[in-house]
């Protein structure tokens, strides 16, 4: 029942006309930023530091394309990038959500999966408040996203079932090439990830990116309109 809940919540979002005519430009954004995030992986000695550097800073851009694009806003492919004075912040946000969700996850399972859900929305509030503290933001994120942690766990479940069926496919592409051919271990390996990596860009991606915008959205519209409806009480009070 829960489950029926949350699917029915997630329609209201109207995802599929918010998005209609833009899923090319979803992928090549996500394709975009994967190849920024790969680039930096082959630079010696950095190479895993600025990859992580450069995925937290095109993440970022990514959430501000599918938001303004959800939005019905004018968007281009400059969206994707955010200015270099702000790097320092993105990354810290990046930094302290992942060593909650980390810490939480080694000492009690569910709290971190709590915490990580709690900071889902960071990113998209620092987008809408940039001029916000990193401590403002990861409250205003755990606020925001209060009603849709079952949700934003639903899309991410299965975008996770998406990606391991993705790897079932890779798995009996690459059994039936070895059956036939002999191949190099390099190949196998491709024939395995790359169905997996086609999932993630086409798909399981972009999918999560507009649904968490949407119930960002749906939650900041919520949040206003309880607060004119407070402010017009007070004011009728006094």
């Amino acid at each position: 029942m829960q489950i029926k809940q949350e699917l029915t919540k997630i329609d209201e979002f109207n995802i599929k006309q918010k998005t209609k005519g833009h899923w090319f430009e979803f992928i090549l954004a996500n394709m975009l930023a994967i190849v920024f995030t790969c680039l930096g992986l082959f630079i010696p000695v950095l190479s895993l530091a600025l990859g992580f550097i450069i995925m937290s800073y095109m993440q970022i851009g990514l959430y501000r394309f599918v938001l303004k694009t959800y939005r019905g806003e004018n968007v281009d492919y400059d969206a994707l990038f955010s200015p270099f004075n702000q790097l320092i912040k993105i990354l810290c946000i990046k930094i302290i959500a992942l060593s909650g969700i980390i810490i939480w996850g080694l000492l009690f399972i569910v709290p971190g999966i709590i915490y990580g859900l709690n900071c889902a929305f960071c990113g998209l509030v620092y987008i809408d408040h940039p001029d916000l503290s990193i401590k403002e933001i990861f409250v205003k994120s755990k606020y925001l996203v209060h009603g849709h942690r079952t949700m934003i766990l639903l899309v991410a479940l299965i975008g996770l079932v998406m990606l391991c069926a993705a790897a079932s496919v890779g798995v009996g592409i690459n059994f039936l090439f070895t059956l036939l051919f002999k191949v190099p271990q390099f190949v196998t390996a491709l024939l395995i990830i790359l169905p997996i990596i086609v999932t993630f860009i086409v798909a399981t991606n972009p999918l999560f990116q507009i649904y968490l915008a949407g119930a960002y959205n749906s939650s900041v519209t919520t949040s206003q309109k309880k607060q004119k409806n407070i402010s017009k009480t007070r004011k009728n009070v006094v």
